[in-house]
């Protein structure tokens, strides 16, 4: 029951750039984007941010009065998003802000803090953890709150204070102006999952936002669901202990699937995107997920990330059973030497054994792979385009590699000189903003489309080569598929 304390709070997902798809939850939280022809597309391009419905349940809880607002459902346009704003008249705003779209995300909220001269607006994110002092200064947002992935941590202790009109300095894991400089108070304690309420999506639409590819060829709208947060391996380059922590925490196998019934049979969910770092790091959680499922009947598909080094069989036929259907794994490289940096004691061998089981048990693959390491030449990723052929993923994700701010990666950059920008709106990772210390951007661009043309010309002659009953029954789908794969050869520049 939300009891009327005299004000409106209001949680708010800002559009995705002009030209640009968004991931805000991405990378570690600091986001990732690609550019796409046309101002915006409607298709539902990004899923829904976990912070909208575990934000909802924290305030709902706490009998605050609130509105939710997503801007990246139906890639609304921004001034859609300021008269939306205008008509609630929220007196706090907490909105998510992201390395990529940093700028628009500010120049936004700068237009509502002229249009409603009295709201207080609050940032999240990990880019409010980050680099709080550079989000303060280059807009005129109020407050970051510097707290930990989903960010509803501390949220009713800011509230109550600024309501009260109390001095914010008592207020933990916060950053803001005072007498012309920048004010950050001590650190919030963390919050382990289960000490957080369940997640409420009684306020949220769920439609319009992007969906799986289905084996049919049908497109499924699905929820990102959290199991676990925090990575403990701390890669040089990796933004996933600066915006989910360090320390692996996880959440009840009990309230996930919970979580994933009352979606299923009341909002008519069908998939769902397990999000945590490595599903398989601890198998008895992922045993007692898995189980829950089945025990429950859910029948419902999901897909997961997890470590090549962390899958065996008896795990994999397991999440086969659960419905588990497709699995992102980290392959980084094909290089050995720079896979000892990209990730430290894995082998090779060890990423064909995973992909080869996970084959085996007919879930599909996803490959995720960073281009661009600093000492990366043309033998290194020739190596990485033959190793991605032998893997032979049902999906590829090339990504070049990206500094975040607060990695060590960043530090080597800056030292090395091998930073080509520090324009925050190129961090996409999609985009080269580091060179190697032996290619340059355009060569990393070049190599980049031969993968993609080479990989896609690859995926069509099989496709080609196994044209079967199967294949004539769901011409929709083949013909598609071989449709995207030949603009992908012609095309390997575009997104």
């Amino acid at each position: 029951m939300v009891v009327d304390k005299g004000f409106t709070i209001l949680l708010l997902n800002l559009p995705s750039p002009r030209g640009q798809t968004l991931w805000r939850d991405a990378a570690g939280g600091f986001g990732a984007s690609i550019s796409h022809s046309g101002d915006y597309r409607t298709d539902g391009d990004t899923p829904l941010h976990p912070f909208l419905p575990y934000a909802s349940s924290v305030l709902l809880e706490a009998g605050y009065e609130f509105k939710v607002v997503d801007g990246q459902r139906h890639s609304a346009e921004n001034d859609q998003i300021l008269k939306c704003v205008e008509k609630i008249n929220p007196s706090i705003i907490f909105s998510i802000i992201s390395l990529p779209s940093m700028s628009s995300d500010l120049k936004i909220l700068d237009k509502i803090k002229e249009a409603l001269q009295n709201v207080i607006v609050v940032g999240v994110g990990a880019v409010c953890r980050v680099i709080p002092e550079e989000v303060l200064l280059k807009g005129k947002i109020d407050i970051l709150l510097r707290n930990s992935y989903p960010y509803c941590n501390g949220m009713v202790e800011l509230i109550e204070k600024l309501h009260k009109l109390g001095s914010l300095n008592s207020v933990k894991g916060i950053s803001y102006f005072e007498d012309d400089h920048v004010v950050h108070t001590a650190e919030l304690q963390e919050l382990r999952f289960d000490d957080l309420p369940n997640p409420n999506y009684d306020f949220i639409p769920l439609d319009g936002y992007e969906n799986f590819s289905g084996s049919t060829g049908m497109r499924i709208p699905y929820v990102l669901v959290i199991e676990s947060k925090g990575c403990p391996f701390g890669c040089v380059y990796c933004p996933y202990p600066l915006g989910y922590g360090k320390e692996l925490t996880f959440r009840s196998p009990t309230k996930i699937a919970n979580e994933i019934e009352y979606l299923h049979h009341t909002r008519s969910i069908n998939a769902f995107a397990f999000k945590g770092q490595t599903f398989a790091y601890s198998k008895k959680h992922a045993f007692e997920i898995c189980d829950e499922i089945i025990k429950r009947k859910i029948d419902v598909s999901w897909v997961c990330e997890s470590r090549v080094d962390e899958v065996n069989r008896e795990l994999l036929e397991k999440m086969k059973s659960a419905g588990c259907k497709r699995i992102h794994y980290g392959v980084e490289t094909g290089d050995a030497e720079t896979l000892k940096i990209a990730k430290p004691g894995v082998m090779l061998h060890t990423t064909k054994k995973a992909f080869n089981l996970t084959r085996e048990y007919g879930l599909a693959t996803q490959s995720h792979v960073v281009l661009g390491w600093p000492d990366d030449t043309y033998d290194t990723l020739a190596k990485t385009r033959r190793f991605l052929l032998e893997l032979n993923p049902d999906a590829l994700n090339l990504n070049f590699l990206t500094p975040y701010p607060g990695t060590k990666m960043y530090e080597i950059a800056q030292k090395d000189s091998l930073l080509l920008t520090q324009d925050w709106s190129n961090f996409t990772s999609h985009k080269v903003v580091m060179k190697t210390r032996n290619l340059s951007a355009d060569q990393l661009y070049a190599i980049r489309n031969k993968i993609v043309r080479d990989f896609s010309i690859f995926k069509l002659e099989q496709l080609l080569q196994h044209i079967d009953a199967k294949n004539i029954n769901k011409p929709r789908t083949f013909f598609n598929t071989a449709k995207k794969l030949m603009n992908k050869a012609l095309f390997p520049n575009i997104e």
